[in-house]
């Protein structure tokens, strides 16, 4: 109970931080505007302004991501087709991760219920790990098949690998080992694989790379 109440306080907290994000934001801007045109550093500071003022909406957009309730919506779906569609959004990414993402698809994974939308962000954000762990002009490859009546994708880099203290820790909410992170994604991750019944596990090495395994309930 403590921390449902938690998690609405902090989602509400979070909502009513947006309103003076997007003040603060739109003066940024517009100040930026009327400056006159010699004055460089009144210009950078708003851009400052501007710069960080997003990256603090971001961090609340994808914190009230987590906090919030998530609601499934099966639907019989190609899991194949889902997994591209995430690998489509990686390859519009900007900047580009310039790592190749091989595809080993079994035919044996048929259409079967499951939640098409959140599961394309999960595979999204499993591909961008494995490609921003990889070094340029790396390789990411994508597998699925049938195991125990579930189905099972993985996502394999040969990039840095993950200490394994890390791995119990990887799917907590704020731990990061990126530089620039803030340690939801693979939150998000655990958490809409659970809301499918399934599990999420992984094998890695420090600079030899990662495995991370998906298993859907097929039935």
């Amino acid at each position: 109970e403590r921390l449902a109440a938690l998690g609405q306080l902090s989602g509400g907290l979070a909502h009513e931080l947006r309103n003076p994000l997007g003040t603060i934001r739109a003066s940024a801007e517009m100040l930026r505007k009327n400056l006159p045109e010699d004055n460089d550093v009144a210009s950078e500071l708003a851009g400052f302004i501007a710069t960080e003022v997003d990256r603090a909406n971001s961090l609340v957009t994808r914190f009230l991501e987590f906090a919030k309730p998530l609601e499934l919506r099966r639907q019989v779906a190609d899991l194949a087709e889902t997994i591209d569609r995430a690998i489509a959004d990686l390859e519009r990414r900007s900047p580009p991760c310039e790592i190749t993402v091989y595809r080993n698809y079994s035919p044996d994974v048929r259409p079967f219920a499951f939640d098409a939308e959140l599961m394309e962000r999960v595979f999204y954000n499993l591909i961008l790990n494995a490609a921003q762990a990889s070094p340029p002009g790396g390789a990411v490859t994508v597998k699925t098949r049938v195991l125990d009546g579930m189905a099972e994708v993985s996502i394999i880099d040969r990039g840095s690998g993950i200490d394994a203290p890390d791995i119990e820790n990887i799917f907590n909410p704020f731990f990061t080992t990126k530089k620039d992170g803030v340690g939801l994604g693979l939150a998000i991750v655990s958490k809409i694989v659970d809301l499918h019944d399934g599990t999420i596990k992984v094998e890695s090495e420090r600079g030899r790379g990662s495995v991370f395994r998906v298993f859907l309930p097929i039935s």
